[in-house]
């Protein structure tokens, strides 16, 4: 039988106004089996204000999370992926809403609330290094394969930006869509997905021909009430989008465009991820205060309850050893 630990960030904050559920109701060792899988929760720590996004180093060091309550002030909590061991908070002017780590795992690049900043972290040294002005509230943030090029969803100016990691240079291109979210690109990366929470659609980019100034070759698909997150299997076969209104999963075809399967999970889904192997498909259950886990061979999806409040960004290792979920109203 295998055995998937799952570590889940925890912290407590009031300004939530939320009582976070009874500990004996969701406590280290609770589980449940998916198929053959067991999900176990290991535990929690505590983070800075409010964490929202999360992301791992590829090299399977580090676990980093985005805190987005205290402006200039531990921005960043950076654990040591042991599985969890707090090691230092990194300070820099605003805030952080999402983050990603680049393929060689020497710099995060996180997206600032304040002033609408890209920052960029050298992980290295642990410190924060320069920073890059991304105009319309950039939010979530995905590079390509080699780590050249991120792009990133632009919540306030109905469409996105792309961004060139080594010359720094900043491109804008408008989809006209209302408060584009989520991101994700085809196994070619020719191919750029974004969910539009405003319009209730999702937008297909021929990202191939992107060119500053020159109108994008585009189409945009009604998917329904609150369209979140967006992740593309490692094979390119399937795109997973996170759907608010019906607390589900949308399976879309990327060749047929078209919705193939609706998976529930818990209360208002947000952060979806893939395992590194595939397999599995998990999702942050916001208002459901839990996660679900989603068999992408036979649909089976559980939902395991935790001691966090507002269950808001997850990432695991990429060696899929462990999962971290973050507590927006528990700090954690």
């Amino acid at each position: 039988m295998n055995a998937r630990k799952h570590l889940f960030l925890l912290t407590t904050i009031l300004a939530c106004g939320i009582t976070a559920p009874a500990a004996a109701e969701r406590k280290v060792g609770d589980f449940v089996m998916v198929g053959k899988t067991k999900f176990m929760i290991w535990g929690g720590a505590a983070t800075g204000v409010m964490p929202k996004g999360a992301s791992t180093s590829p090299d399977n060091k580090y676990l980093l999370v985005s805190n987005f309550g205290r402006k200039g002030r531990q921005n960043i909590s950076v654990f040591l992926a042991n599985p969890m061991t707090f090691h230092k908070y990194i300070d820099y002017p605003g805030n952080s809403i999402e983050s990603v780590v680049s393929p060689d795992s020497s710099t995060l690049y996180s997206t600032n609330m304040y002033g609408h900043w890209l920052d960029i972290i050298d992980l290295k040294t642990m410190a924060w290094k320069s920073k890059v002005k991304v105009t319309g509230f950039p939010k979530v943030i995905i590079l390509n394969k080699t780590g050249s090029l991120a792009y990133l969803s632009l919540w306030e100016q109905l469409g996105f930006a792309r961004f060139n990691t080594k010359t720094l240079a900043v491109d804008y291109f408008r989809t006209g869509q209302v408060n584009p979210r989520g991101m994700a690109l085809s196994l070619d990366e020719g191919t750029l997905y974004l969910v539009n929470n405003g319009n209730k659609n999702y937008t297909i980019v021929d990202a191939k021909n992107l060119t500053p100034g020159v109108k994008i070759t585009a189409r945009h698909l009604p998917l329904g009430s609150g369209p979140r997150h967006a992740v593309m299997s490692r094979d390119g076969k399937r795109l997973y989008v996170s759907m608010m209104g019906p607390s589900a999963i949308f399976v879309i075809d990327p060749v047929t465009e078209k919705v193939i399967k609706t998976v529930n999970v818990g209360n208002k889904p947000k952060s979806i991820i893939e395992s590194t192997d595939g397999k599995f498909i998990y999702t942050a259950n916001y208002t459901g205060h839990s996660m679900n886990i989603i068999d992408t061979a036979t649909w089976e999806s559980k939902e395991l309850p935790l001691d966090i409040v507002r269950a808001s960004g997850i990432t695991a290792l990429p060696n899929d050893k462990f999962i971290y979920v973050t507590g927006w109203c528990t700090d954690d």
